[in-house]
């Protein structure tokens, strides 16, 4: 049996809550689109100035190391896609996108670094993704990958896909502003959600785009499990878009988080985090709430590391980080799920 490694941070935080507001229960049934929007102040930040830089062609990156791989066609889009990043200095950001995606699919990144050194491991996190819709009507995937390491190295970046399993229409939102929504009856309770978005409403001269800011589970007293987002206009016209919600099920563990209390943060690593190839898409279950107290977590934060042993071995390692996000003390399980 794979060894978890939990004894990794316990670190205070503050709720993230504020200012967000849930929708309707929509799982299961027909999704109330009347969502509240919340206008936030755009402040210019270092993903900013990164989008000013032009964006890498990952679907161009791919098919290249296909045809020198020897292959005539990269592989289909709900399989995985691969291609390297080059080498990337400590702190730096590369912004890339996934041309002519399909509409019906929810996109999720893997890294798998290269170049870590038998004293410096080579990490890697992907800071931000978002779907864009060009003025042609065209979708596209993008995304930021950051080396959080202290040494410059590469990842083999992983792009998986995944067919919705339900979708429904956001409706206009304003430029800036902000949706939430609540799938409710969140089954399966092994299974891990993720949400992509196909947007709409694009001009002849301004594109539109959609960005999932976060997601979190809710589990009621009753034992149902609810999965929730916050989804965020993060272009600069009003437009809309179709919500991709996706499921899997496909598990290479799962573990008790014990109990954590609000406001407070866990985290481990898995480790041997094979195949190399392998996109993971954690997941939560939350247990212990009762009465009107609902138990909420939420995972703030994947990396994927590369360390190389003094033995000259190397071993990629996945760490994640669970905070409780509700304002009772509860636990639940760990859903360590993958695509490919």
């Amino acid at each position: 049996m794979r060894t978890i490694d939990l004894a990794l941070l316990s670190v205070l935080g503050m709720s993230l809550f504020t200012g967000c507001a849930l929708q309707p229960d929509v799982g299961g049934d027909e999704p109330d689109v009347a969502a509240t929007q919340e206008i936030t102040g755009a402040p210019v930040t270092a993903e900013d100035l990164m989008l000013a830089a032009p964006a890498l062609d990952g679907r161009a990156a791919a098919l290249a190391e296909a045809k020198a791989a020897g292959a005539s066609v990269i592989t289909p889009a709900s399989a995985v896609s691969s291609w390297f990043s080059g080498s990337v200095a400590p702190g730096a950001t590369q912004h890339w996108f996934w041309n002519n995606s399909p509409l019906t699919l929810a996109f999720k990144v893997g890294l798998s670094p290269v170049g870590a050194s038998t004293t410096s491991p080579c990490q890697f996190q992907v800071t931000r993704a978002w779907d864009v819709q060009q003025p042609g009507g065209e979708r596209e995937f993008h995304f930021f990958i950051q080396n959080t390491g202290a040494i410059t190295c590469g990842a083999n970046v992983l792009l998986a896909a995944q067919t919705r399993v339900a979708t429904w229409s956001t409706g206009g939102i304003a430029p800036g502003a902000s949706q939430s929504w609540t799938w409710n009856n969140a089954n399966p309770l092994n299974g891990s959600y993720f949400v992509g978005m196909s947007p709409s409403g694009a001009t002849s001269t301004s594109t539109c785009e959609l960005e999932v800011t976060r997601s979190w589970y809710t589990q009621l007293s009753t034992g149902e499990r609810k999965f929730n987002f916050t989804l965020r206009n993060a272009g600069a016209i009003a437009c809309q878009g179709d919500v991709q919600l996706a499921l899997t099920t496909a598990a290479d563990s799962s573990w008790s988080n014990g109990t954590i209390g609000a406001g407070v943060s866990s985290g481990w690593v898995w480790n041997n985090a094979n195949p190399l190839t392998r996109t993971y898409v954690p997941g939560l279950s939350p247990t212990g709430a009762s009465g009107s107290n609902t138990c909420q977590l939420e995972l703030t934060s994947t990396t994927y590391q590369q360390v190389i042993h003094s033995d000259g071995t190397s071993e990629r390692k996945f760490f994640l980080t669970v905070k409780n996000v509700g304002t009772s003390s509860c636990g639940g399980t760990v859903l360590l799920n993958n695509l490919g």
